[in-house]
């Protein structure tokens, strides 16, 4: 009894240790870390001014533009039900609904076109040091803040991070699954290897065309893994977990995708950037839309990349598959499906650190600052031009100012025909016909125009028809008709008008 008596006594002087002192003192040491990193790091000072730029090139007239279709379809979808969001996608949207379900409950914030760009231009934000992470992980600081410059001042990013739809959501995602695999190769960590399987699946959520870039990513992590066959199971074990990881996350999509995508290539797409126009455009499309620049840009990206041969041969080999390869296959398959540069946007992701490593010959000579900054000024400079022109004018199509038009030459009784139909979601979102008193129809095809005659009284009629047109019906009949039997009023930013008596 004495003996334990005298364990009791040792264990009660033994001091408690206070978890939270300890939390407090790592908590102060990363943020001091954090601090003494901003204060005396310059190119750490620099990214906090690229990130702070990128936002109020993001958020300045976020709400300028009205929404066009494809965002109005988002307001739409967003309306509905989580359920209803799922069912569209079954039968109608080939997109996943992940997005459409975060602009749902961003609907409790208001219905404006602000509220319904926040997350993009968020996350456009957000990608901005994601890209410094990157050119850090390819190279060094320097190609990093390089890197996030480039997707600062892009014309073609700040677009979509301005836009009510996915795509800067979708770089956003795939730039984090890049930045998990690249780790995952240099330090062979499983956490990084299950994050990129984790990611990967999020943006397959978001827009499926990623599964294209994963599955090369894929591709190369089994390729870097064969040399170590002999090691047995062990050396493929992160990477089944990461596969495993996203096979799961994304199985409730398979069958869905698998279906939509058979259907959908039942016949050839009638718009869209088709056959090797999609990689030309793409690139200008990347490069602040001029050929120039476009020139200069892959020049500088293949001397980059040839870098990369020299200072990480798998990662070389890597972005060589994600910039060729992705390509080539929407190339192909642009022949069976509607196929856009938009849908690329996460090359961004591959093709500006590629630009940046250009850097990599100059430092050969010269790792004096100003090398960097020559590069970085020079990046800024191709930008602003577009930029420039980008906020003094629309760059969608004007609902909002058409309904006003509308508002002011209509009459009790008018009948607005919206060719194609589908034009009321963005039309609505500004135009209240009941308010109007004017009546509503949408039409596709020459039989629905012919019947129009029968049902209409006394009013007139005012066809508003844009580019859709040729999606819905390639023969041009439609057109034809219109312009036998309208007069044209006038083209209000791609928006035409017609009447008839």
């Amino acid at each position: 009894m004495g003996r334990r008596s005298k364990l009791k006594e040792v264990r009660r002087e033994e001091p408690a240790v206070d978890v939270t002192k300890e939390v407090d003192e790592k908590s102060s040491g990363i943020l001091g870390a954090l601090g003494k990193a901003v204060r005396e790091d310059v190119w750490i000072q620099v990214l906090i001014g690229l990130t702070v730029i990128g936002a109020i090139l993001r958020f300045y007239h976020l709400d300028f533009n009205s929404l066009w279709l494809d965002e109005a379809f988002t307001y739409n979808a967003a309306k509905d039900s989580l359920q209803e969001i799922w069912n569209t996608m079954e039968v109608g949207d080939f997109h996943p609904p992940l997005f459409h379900w975060i602009e749902h409950f961003m609907l409790a914030f208001g219905h404006s076109e602000f509220v319904l760009r926040f997350i993009p231009a968020v996350l456009g934000v957000c990608t901005i040091p994601l890209f410094f992470l990157l050119g850090k992980e390819l190279a060094d600081e320097r190609v990093g803040v390089l890197s996030a410059t480039l997707l600062t001042f892009s014309f073609f990013h700040i677009f979509y991070s301005q836009e009510a739809y996915s795509y800067s959501t979708v770089l956003f995602v795939f730039s984090l699954v890049l930045y998990c695999y690249l780790r995952a190769l240099r330090t062979r960590e499983r956490t990084f290897w299950i994050l990129c399987g984790i990611f990967s699946a999020l943006a397959f959520w978001i827009h499926f065309y990623t599964l294209i870039p994963i599955i090369f990513i894929y591709l190369h992590a089994l390729i870097v893994t064969l040399p170590e066959r002999s090691k047995g199971l062990e050396a493929f074990k992160n990477l089944l977990y990461s596969g495993i990881a996203l096979i799961l996350l994304i199985s409730p999509l398979i069958p869905i995708v698998l279906q939509r995508y058979f259907s959908l290539t039942a016949r050839p797409p009638t718009y869209g950037v088709l056959g090797p126009a999609l990689i030309s455009e793409s690139f200008l499309r990347f490069s602040a839309l001029s050929l120039p620049v476009a020139i200069l840009f892959i020049i500088l990206f293949a001397a980059g990349t040839l870098y990369l041969y020299r200072l990480k041969k798998p990662v070389f080999w890597l972005w060589i598959m994600l910039i060729v390869l992705p390509l080539l296959f929407s190339v192909a398959i642009s022949s069976r499906m509607t196929m856009n540069p938009r849908y690329l946007i996460f090359l961004l992701a591959v093709f500006y650190p590629g630009i940046a490593c250009s850097y990599l010959w100059a430092k050969q000579y010269s790792a004096r600052q100003w090398v960097v900054f020559a590069f970085l000024a020079a990046f800024v400079l191709v930008s602003v031009p577009i930029l420039t022109s980008y906020y003094q004018g629309y760059s969608k199509e004007n609902w909002r100012g058409l309904a006003t038009v509308m508002e002011k030459n209509t009459q009790p009784g008018d009948l607005i025909v919206l060719v194609p139909g589908y034009l009321e979601m963005p039309f609505d979102y500004y135009y209240d016909n009941a308010t109007d008193g004017t009546r509503e129809l949408g039409v596709a095809s020459v039989a629905e125009l012919e019947n129009i005659g029968r049902i209409q009284g006394d009013g007139r009629i005012f066809y508003i028809i844009t580019g859709d047109i040729t999606a819905v019906n390639p023969e041009g009949d439609v057109m034809r008709w219109i312009e036998r039997n309208a007069t044209y009023v006038g083209d209000y930013t791609n928006i035409y008008i017609f009447s008839s008596p």
